[in-house]
């Protein structure tokens, strides 16, 4: 008869034995791909753009300028298209994805002028000046922007990533947006 000590060790080995078989037999965990790790990013990179409409808003509602600026954007446009053609993104789908965020910050901007109109709300004592406070923000996210969009533009319609979209856009995005301005960042990578 085996002893106590022997039995218990036998014990463990078999449940040992046990559970190295199930780890074995469990499906893996599979890492996200290059393309799903890119939109994960993408949305982050959107939302830390959409986070400067706020500044902008403040900057124009002191200046008393339009939240529309269609020769800048035009301007930022023919920019982005040919850094886009050097990293080879397709220039359409550059200038659609960056036109859709102009549009999104052009909502925010919208939505606070609005607020502040009911408010009543007087100029802000300190206003970010559109030059020195948030372009070289906007300046900086350009190409990283560009560079994600280089390694999503041949995904697009994979199923992963676009769920991957649906599913984290709300938690990565700032509550704030609404979901007009989400869905309007967000339409130039749906698949169409």
């Amino acid at each position: 008869m085996l002893s106590i000590r022997q039995q218990i060790k036998n014990l463990a080995v078999i449940l040992l034995l046990a559970l190295l078989s199930a780890c074995k037999a469990a499906s893996p965990v599979q890492a996200a791909s290059p393309a799903e790790t890119a939109a994960t990013h993408m949305l982050a990179l959107i939302n830390q753009r959409l986070a400067v409409a706020p500044l902008v808003a403040q900057s124009k509602w002191n200046s008393g300028a339009a939240i529309d600026d269609p020769v800048r954007e035009t301007q930022i446009l023919d920019d982005i298209a040919l850094k886009a053609a050097q990293e080879d993104v397709d220039t359409a789908l550059a200038r659609n994805f960056f036109q859709s965020q102009f549009d999104a910050g052009k909502i925010v901007q919208a939505q606070l002028h609005a607020r502040w109109r009911q408010q009543q709300l007087p100029p802000f004592t300190q206003a970010p000046d559109l030059a020195r406070d948030v372009r070289p923000t906007l300046d900086k996210l350009t190409p990283e922007l560009i560079a994600t969009l280089k390694t999503l533009q041949t995904h697009l319609c994979d199923a992963n990533v676009q769920d991957l979209l649906a599913r984290r856009s709300d938690s990565l995005f700032n509550k704030d947006w609404d979901q007009a301005t989400r869905e309007r960042a967000l339409a130039p990578l749906r698949c169409h």
